[in-house]
């Protein structure tokens, strides 16, 4: 029987280890970030320490060493994922992965500086590493996600170049939510509205606008916006910090529907929130018991919907 030398023994004992599992679980896909902070890594100093994990690195013949450091000239960031259409791959894949989580990431070198992304809205394909052992990149920064491809968002017209803090600083809002706060709901929703014709609202102003048209008793005039704001949802086709106002905005759009009587059209949107149960828990139980659902509970379509959003909530307790 050959006896196993100490490399083969290491070898051997890291095979028989369940890399497979730990590593089968990885996002990969393409996401949207809102960078919080940048700094340029310099290879040199950040491996200088003599801690243990970097004397590989110090081992490798010089030229294989400088091709290590070269790999690791990029940017290190902090970002919030706005926006993801990463999958977690594994035994329960997840769609849009790291969806409002703030994260720490690697760039690999390319033309982008931290003076062009700072503080801004970035596009990127992320491809996570795996990082059991070794100091594959960006292993060593403690890290394992990558950002390929990245580019940065903007323009007049998107969300990352204008609109929110612009809005928030447009007189017109700032009156028409000083209004709203004060029942004026007429003088409100005239700013509001002049404010949507020349497309400057965005999915808080539009919500805020339908919910003043409900406080009006005015559901017709809040159903195109709603409706918009539904397709959007369907579409996944807004932003993580938007998410609040989009999921109001269904209930308030299940809401008007009922106050219009049409009960099958109602039940169709708070058939949605059953997809996620857990998520949407508020939502639904909210649509058991407010006041705008009284005109359709005793219709069939509602009380199917009410047995079957209790039966999902019971199910995930």
């Amino acid at each position: 029987m050959k006896i196993i030398g100490s490399l083969g023994a290491l070898v051997l004992l890291l095979t028989s280890q369940p890399l497979a599992a730990v590593c089968a679980s990885l996002v990969r896909g393409q996401v949207m970030l809102d960078i919080q902070s940048c700094s340029n890594i310099q290879p040199e100093k950040a491996f200088a320490s003599p801690e243990p994990k970097y004397n590989f690195i110090r081992d490798l013949p010089p030229p294989q060493r400088k091709a290590f450091l070269d790999s690791y000239r990029g940017l290190s960031v902090k970002a919030k994922v706005a926006r993801s259409f990463a999958v977690r791959s594994g035994l329960s894949p997840e769609q849009g992965a790291l969806s409002g989580e703030t994260i720490r990431a690697f760039i690999p070198p390319q033309a982008l500086t931290c003076g062009a992304i700072s503080g801004k809205r970035i596009q990127a394909v992320m491809d996570e590493t795996c990082c059991e052992g070794g100091g594959e990149v960006p292993c060593l920064l403690g890290t394992s996600y990558v950002l390929k491809k990245a580019a940065v968002l903007g323009g007049a017209n998107t969300k990352a170049g204008r609109s929110d803090a612009q809005l928030a600083r447009d007189p017109d809002y700032i009156q028409a939510q000083k209004f709203l706060s004060q029942r004026d709901y007429k003088k409100g929703t005239a700013l509001l509205e002049k404010l949507n014709l020349s497309e400057k609202l965005d999915v808080q102003g539009k919500y805020l606008l339908a919910a003043a048209y409900r406080d009006m008793d005015k559901c017709p005039r809040a159903i195109p916006l709603l409706e918009a704001l539904y397709q959007k949802f369907e579409r996944n086709d807004f932003w993580t910090d938007d998410e609040p106002y989009i999921r109001r905005a269904n209930l308030l759009y299940a809401r008007c529907l009922s106050m219009q009587v049409k009960a099958g059209e109602a039940v169709m949107i708070l058939q949605g929130f059953l997809v996620e149960p857990k998520k949407f828990r508020k939502e639904i139980l909210e649509s058991f018991s407010h006041p705008d659902f009284g005109y359709i509970k005793t219709s069939k379509p509602y009380i199917e919907y009410r047995e079957a959003a209790s039966r999902a909530l019971s199910a995930r307790q």
